[in-house]
């Protein structure tokens, strides 16, 4: 099993718990607190337009660096598997807009992917 299936396999896992118990819900926002003090998001994989879009695009304001845009889009989508409880393992770039000299802000759509078996 690689190691995308396993974390598709993962957020099933908290998707199926968010919608059954507060204590899952608890605990999810306590891993939520704890990949954010240590800047860990979940990693999730950028696609094309692989798989089925979940929910609507949202915009990521990030620092125009080379690797800022990914890495604030997992933290966002990290946000809504935990938190919100959504199923959601990839995303794909849909327009980016640079607003000041530095930051820009980028439309991506969430996405599920599903794994190869």
């Amino acid at each position: 099993m690689g190691y995308f299936e396993q974390l598709s396999e993962e957020i099933d896992t908290f998707a199926q718990g968010y919608k059954k118990s507060r204590l899952m819900r608890f605990v999810l926002w306590v891993e939520y607190r704890r990949r954010r003090w240590k800047n860990e998001p979940m990693p999730f994989r950028m696609v094309k337009d692989e798989g089925e879009p979940v929910g609507e695009p949202m915009d990521v304001h990030h620092l125009s660096l080379h690797d800022m845009m990914e890495h604030e889009a997992r933290g966002q989508l990290t946000a809504e598997v935990l938190l919100k409880g959504r199923r959601i393992n990839a995303f794909s770039r849909e327009g980016y807009k640079q607003m000041e000299k530095m930051v820009g802000r980028t439309t991506i759509q969430p996405r599920w992917v599903e794994a190869a078996s």
